[in-house]
């Protein structure tokens, strides 16, 4: 049997090795991460991206992923790191946005818990080092020092990746728009601009990381869902949304699918053994606004299977209880995912849904690359 002490020492190394993987001098404890890692879930959206145009040079279904909606623990903080660290915009309205290219985070503190994401979130900013030179400073002070700030200490300098944790424990992937960009090689020398910058290897190239043409935004979302649950997840949005689901074998023990939300942008649902009722949790609220085609025909399908939810949290916005309700709002909201052969619901994810004639469809938010 160990001596106290020594039992002591080994559960402090266990421990150090659990969170090696990121440097932070915070006090809290990090929360695990079920994300399936920075380069598997480009590899992932590059192939979706590529599939996505190979089968119709239409966007079917969702149109746009327009923001993502997270309560956060402090605004002074979440300033601080969304603005000053990521570098993202602060929206010119009067409400708690923040613009990172042509999409948004919607960011409130309510006194709640803020909300994390199950698996990652990611991001194409104008370049890594200078999201890195920021980090580091960060974390060198005293402000950041009882959150769970943290960057991937494996990251290396030429690295074109940086992962790091959010003040409240989400991850967030980031790739460099500027060092793609510098990397172009279009492979097609057709007389035809466009056929050349449509090309692989061109500045619209499907397989490229940056938002449309190469720029800022939010590359994806990636989602932690049940084992064995992609191929229901899959068919509830080609089947219901008019998606294009992508499936992927990347990874042989995590079962994913990438779910096209606009050109080049994915939702991208992950299978995690390991997802804990803590996680699903931590994510309930969080919802993400989405513009579709077939707004009356989805209000119809989703009806039928009492799956149509008006939030009381934005009632001041909308309602659509009723079609005249959604129509009147040009909103519908919808949170349960549900395998459509068997009713069961799967997972739970809010997506605020707007059709093109809603007023804020192609809005361009304000935004200067920093």
């Amino acid at each position: 049997m160990l001596p106290l002490c020594l039992f002591s020492l080994s559960l402090v190394l266990l421990l150090s090795t659990l969170v090696s993987g990121f440097s932070s001098p915070n006090t809290q404890q990090p929360t695990v991460m079920n994300s399936l890692g920075a380069d598997a879930l480009k590899e992932l959206v590059q192939e979706a991206a590529v599939q996505d145009t190979a089968s119709t040079l239409d966007v079917t279904g969702i149109l746009w992923l327009e923001h993502i909606n997270l309560v956060v623990g402090s605004r002074p903080l979440a300033e601080r790191f969304y603005l000053d660290i990521l570098g993202f915009s602060k929206d010119k309205s009067k409400s708690f946005h923040v613009n990172l290219g042509q999409q948004q985070f919607h960011l409130a503190e309510t006194g709640d818990p803020a909300q994390k994401v199950t698996g990652s979130i990611g991001l194409v900013v104008p370049s890594i080092d200078t999201v890195k030179q920021r980090l580091q400073e960060a974390l060198a002070g005293d402000e950041f020092k009882d959150t769970l700030l943290a960057m991937d200490s494996t990251t290396k300098s030429d690295d074109t990746t940086l992962s790091i944790t959010c003040p409240w424990g989400n991850r967030l992937h980031l790739y460099d728009a500027t060092q793609e960009q510098a990397t172009l090689q279009p492979t097609s020398d057709s007389p035809r601009k466009m056929v050349n910058m449509h090309a692989t290897g061109g500045n619209y190239a499907p397989e490229r990381m940056g938002i449309r043409g190469g720029n800022p935004g939010i590359r994806y979302i990636e989602i932690a869902c049940p084992p064995q649950s992609t191929p229901a997840i899959a068919s509830f949005y080609r089947n219901m949304l008019s998606c294009t689901v992508t499936t992927t074998t990347i990874s042989s023990n995590r079962p994913a699918i990438a779910v096209c939300v606009g050109p080049g942008v994915h939702l991208a649902y992950v299978e995690d053994d390991n997802l804990s009722q803590d996680a699903i949790s931590a994510m309930e609220g969080v919802h993400l606004c989405i513009y579709v085609n077939g707004f009356k025909n989805l209000y119809d399908r989703l009806k039928t299977r009492n799956l149509i939810w008006t939030n009381p949290r934005f009632t001041h916005l909308d309602s659509c209880d009723t079609w005249e309700e959604a129509m009147e709002s040009r909103t519908l909201r919808f949170k349960d995912i549900v395998d459509l052969s068997t009713g069961e619901k799967l997972l739970e994810v809010e997506h605020e849904t707007r059709p093109m004639r809603h007023g804020q469809y192609l809005k361009v938010p304000f935004y200067e690359p920093k």
